[in-house]
């Protein structure tokens, strides 16, 4: 009796502690429900430099993944606007206006204020973001098809998240990243 209860209990604790509930994960996928937009207009002091841009697919869900590296002031992330722009607004880069070829048939802008990917205030610029301007979606991408940057312009730096379509979204933000979640 004791040991059935003790491997009943251990199954219990094995499954809430990975999150399981005994479904499978696409049961359980609630995908966000926001179709307008999502703004954080709380400005740090200092500019946030970006670090990584990441696109992880889920069962249901993708989720862009933008970190940052913590500002002196200890402010965190910068202001955010995301939503979905017509193409003739999206595909255009800052400042130039030239066009920018995202792949997808809806496309998300994601714009940070005050940010970069280049420290500006000592002798030297340092790039604090080295990766690409163009991230592919993985294969097994839900939503997502691309992430293009087209801006990084007088402290205003702006993504575009190439998507399969009109997809509902959410956005979370902590101390050091901005997290879209494309449903």
């Amino acid at each position: 009796m004791h040991v059935a209860t003790a491997s009943i209990c251990g199954a219990v604790v094995f499954l809430t502690a990975c999150g399981g509930s005994g479904k499978s994960s696409s049961a359980t996928c609630e995908p966000p429900q926001n179709l307008g937009s999502a703004t954080n207009t709380t400005h740090p002091t200092a500019t946030t430099l970006l670090t990584n841009v990441a696109i992880t697919p889920g069962s249901c869900v993708d989720r862009v993944e933008f970190a940052f590296k913590p500002t002196p002031d200890g402010t965190g992330t910068p202001g955010y606007r995301v939503s979905y722009l017509p193409a003739d607004k999206a595909l255009v880069e800052d400042g130039s206006g030239a066009p920018v070829a995202v792949k997808g048939s809806a496309y998300l802008v994601v714009r940070f204020e005050p940010a970069a990917t280049a420290d500006l205030s000592g002798a030297e610029l340092v790039r604090t973001y080295t990766g690409p301007r163009r991230v592919a979606a993985p294969e097994n991408a839900h939503a997502v098809r691309e992430l293009v940057k087209s801006g990084d312009f007088e402290a205003v730096l702006t993504w575009v998240v190439g998507v399969d379509g009109h997809r509902p979204f959410d956005v979370t933000a902590s101390r050091s990243r901005v997290v879209v979640t494309i449903g």
